[in-house]
């Protein structure tokens, strides 16, 4: 039985992009390739034509290994550094490929927070899934009338960012059971168990090997350890299939720790003292994570992909017959799409796109409408309506998400 104090997730507005922690906190970033462009000048926001009450960009956020920042009040793009923006407060929100952040919390020194305004529920089903048949008919135009809708503020949740990792979660319930992804917490009984439906793609910490995996085994023991089992089919580094196995047998410590796995060498390493862990899971109080070696939560090139993958499908041989370019895509390129562990918020616990609908490798947006408070501390400080209409430029370059921004008028 599961400790009764432990919070779960509950999102009901949220579709399948929650952080595999146990408190809730985002999502899956799948980074797509990059263009080479620069980022987008400061003068070229588009403020829309007389008719429009609101400003659009085009922001280039193409680039794989840096932000794009961009400031609500001026509608311009601020030239920051990542190691710039750390310290500045010129910024409130940040765009790189699909991952974007806000300058508050663990992203940055400011106050910014984000609340979900318009849910877009239909563009789901009952049970979480993109609605392939509403994705591909809607239109910017469409969907504007929710931009321009009135929003009740006190009636919103606003929250700071937060760190977040690649392996995403559905976090969806079923009855009394949430599925968090690689286990099931029963709401009624209290009782977790291992979820074996749910499988992942993960990058190891060199970058150049993968693996398919998923848990095949949980116990646990309130005021006691976590054991868990995760199997790996691993694909070398200069493979271009599946070739070996590897078994990852974690302990952790309830009251917290955690535990590190190479699936390379198939063996246990120490978080603290070895760099070359690839998967990481810890307990931090009610926080349950598993964490690639990438981004804010290691120093290598790991990362991960799957929202998450049925377990029956990654690991179909005629489907995933590797983790770079396997049948399922056509044998396209798909390590671009591989997420790195990040810091961010409303906008994972809320994505905002679909991917790979109707066997299309692409991105679609569901026009959800996301409030921003460029000030949480200041109840003057300006707040914005904002909506992402399209994720690739004018002539469908990725990783250019395309935004319209409206100041809410108190």
């Amino acid at each position: 039985m599961a400790d009764r104090n432990l919070r779960f997730p509950m999102n009901p507005t949220s579709t399948g992009h929650l952080l595999p922690t146990l408190s809730l906190a985002g999502a899956i970033l799948m980074v797509g390739c990059s263009s080479g462009n620069s980022p987008l000048a400061n003068d070229e926001t588009n403020n829309g034509n007389e008719n429009e009450p609101y400003s659009s960009v085009i922001i280039d956020a193409s680039a794989n290994d840096t932000y794009t920042y961009f400031n609500l009040d001026t509608g311009k793009v601020v030239a920051l550094t990542d190691a710039q923006a750390e310290t500045s407060n010129a910024w409130h929100i940040a765009f790189r490929r699909l991952s974007i952040k806000m300058n508050g919390g663990s992203s940055g020194p400011g106050h910014v927070e984000g609340a979900l305004a318009v849910s877009q529920n239909d563009f789901y089903t009952a049970g979480g899934d993109p609605n392939a048949n509403v994705f591909l008919n809607a239109t910017p135009n469409s969907e504007e009338e929710h931009l321009l809708a009135g929003v009740n503020i006190g009636g919103l949740t606003f929250s700071s960012d937060a760190q977040s990792s690649a392996i995403a979660i559905p976090g969806t319930l079923s009855g009394m059971t949430l599925d968090m992804g690689w286990f099931t917490y029963n709401m009624t009984t209290h009782s977790i168990s291992v979820n074996t439906r749910n499988a992942w793609l993960l990058r190891s910490n060199t970058g150049n090997s993968y693996a398919r995996f998923y848990a095949s085994a949980l116990s646990y023991v309130p005021g006691g350890n976590l054991d868990v089992t995760f199997e790996f089919d691993v694909q070398s580094a200069a493979a271009n299939s599946f070739t070996s196995s590897a078994t990852f047998n974690a302990t952790v410590p309830v009251s917290g720790g955690t535990a590190c796995f190479d699936f390379d060498a198939d063996a246990t390493v120490d978080c603290e003292t070895q760099d070359s862990w690839d998967l990481k899971i810890e307990i931090d109080g009610r926080n349950w994570t598993l964490w690639t070696n990438s981004g804010v939560s290691g120093s290598g090139n790991g990362g991960a992909l799957g929202d998450p993958y049925a377990f029956t499908e990654l690991f179909d041989d005629t489907k995933y017959n590797n983790a770079t370019a396997p049948i399922a895509s056509g044998g396209r390129d798909i390590t671009a799409y591989y997420g790195t562990d990040t810091s961010a918020g409303v906008f994972e616990n809320n994505t905002w796109y679909a991917y790979d609908l109707s066997g299309q490798h692409k991105i679609w947006p569901n026009y959800r409408v996301y409030v921003i408070d460029t000030d949480a501390n200041d109840d003057a400080a300006a707040k914005y309506k904002l909506q992402i209409t399209n994720y690739y430029s004018d002539t469908g370059v990725s990783g250019h998400p395309n935004i319209r921004f409206m100041a809410i008028e108190e």
